[in-house]
């Protein structure tokens, strides 16, 4: 039986607001994304890996995508990458931030709430399922959907 991956904890008491990190990792293209992707699926069917992969879409007030970042951290990432998923959304937020003369965002993330000491820092993957080889979801959320949010990359 699968279990639930690693994790981040918090080591002291964090408020609201208060930034986190950054998630951090390699900078692909849809089609690297989409082909790394691919390599990842065979090696999670082994039930001894687990990709970094997050792809991050900004969208226009109409609703319609305008912008897509891929960020691979499996290989080259920070702290963020240990980061698990909760299906009720967690306790904490994603924020794109821009900064002056900076091409892309950066994906930050914030404290949605207060957080205790030793808790598991998580947040939401996203909500689409389409994906019909979705790996099982372990959150222990009472909303939890039994598998990770996944999409046709």
């Amino acid at each position: 039986m699968a279990r639930k991956v690693g994790g981040l904890f918090a080591d002291q008491m964090i408020c609201q607001g208060q930034f986190i990190c950054e998630y951090a990792g390699e900078l692909l293209t849809t089609e690297e994304a989409r082909k790394q992707q691919q390599i990842y699926d065979e090696l999670a069917s082994g039930g001894q890996f687990s990709s970094a992969l997050l792809v991050v879409r900004e969208h226009l007030p109409s609703g319609k995508a305008c912008l897509r970042i891929n960020i691979d951290a499996t290989r080259t990432g920070n702290v963020a990458r240990f980061i698990n998923h909760s299906c009720d959304g967690g306790n904490l937020a994603t924020v794109l931030v821009r900064h002056t003369g900076s091409l892309l965002p950066h994906l930050c993330f914030f404290a949605s709430r207060n957080i205790k000491e030793g808790e598991e820092l998580t947040f939401s993957y996203g909500d689409i399922r389409v994906r019909s080889k979705g790996l099982q979801c372990f959150c222990g959320s009472s909303c939890c959907f039994g598998t990770l949010p996944s999409e046709n990359t």
